[in-house]
């Protein structure tokens, strides 16, 4: 096999492993972003979930408040009833100061009570729409899922079929450029990359000029200094 000919390989086998990474990097980027939307997801999820349960205490306080100011009015009416039988001076005195203690008592709870009402309807709509956003996000995020997922499957059969070509490909080479590639393989993303303005897009080491020339004209194998990988132009295709 001449020169060029290995070349001309080369540069297809240049080709497939750069759609290959081009692949394995989206499917990688898939991977990450599907993590990310699930952890985004669970803080969405936990957001509604701590909105409706501070709506639940809130409501939680006003039913307590209630129930004590019911307390209270029933003790009012049983020591203002006891007050009107008392001829005891301390006594009467005793059962007025409790009763104005009661009052000034229920007059804070139904302050409290009326706070707790406001901020129950307040906590109530944060609580709907702090769910909406999470179902939202949620629909959203299966989509795009379902969407990463399809690609990936469809890059993981693209991979195999680029890895099948890569081998048949490879097995066309002479006995010394195969070996060579498959050491490069074992260790590399790439073992045939390109030059950008003389140097190894491999590693960036900058071509002797002649060598630079050579892979240019596409006729002649070039090998990188520096790492060793086949260096060759892109297609002219």
């Amino acid at each position: 096999m001449d020169g060029q000919t290995i070349v001309n390989v080369l540069v297809e086998i240049a080709e497939l492993e750069e759609l290959h990474v081009q692949a394995r990097q989206t499917i990688e980027r898939n991977t990450r972003q599907d993590r990310n939307l699930h952890d985004l997801q669970a803080e969405y999820e936990a957001d509604a979930k701590q909105a409706n349960k501070d709506a639940q205490q809130t409501s939680q306080d006003f039913r307590t408040r209630d129930r004590e100011i019911r307390d209270i009015e029933a003790r009012l009416v049983d020591r203002r009833d006891r007050l009107i039988g008392v001829s005891d001076r301390k006594q009467h005195r005793a059962l007025t100061e409790e009763i104005s203690s009661l009052e000034k008592r229920m007059d804070r709870l139904e302050e409290e009570a009326i706070a707790c009402l406001y901020e129950e309807d307040s906590q109530a709509q944060a609580a709907e729409e702090a769910r909406q956003e999470s179902d939202d996000h949620g629909t959203e995020t299966d989509a795009t899922l379902h969407s990463m997922e399809n690609e990936s499957k469809e890059l993981s059969t693209r991979i195999e079929n680029i890895q099948l070509d890569l081998q048949r490909l490879i097995s066309m080479l002479p006995v010394g450029e195969k070996r060579h590639l498959d050491r490069l393989r074992q260790k590399l993303d790439q073992s045939v990359v390109y030059q950008h303005n003389g140097a190894c897009c491999g590693c960036f080491h900058q071509l002797p000029v002649q060598d630079a020339i050579n892979v240019d004209r596409g006729r002649t194998v070039v090998r990188c200094p520096s790492c060793m990988r086949y260096i060759v132009h892109r297609s002219w295709k």
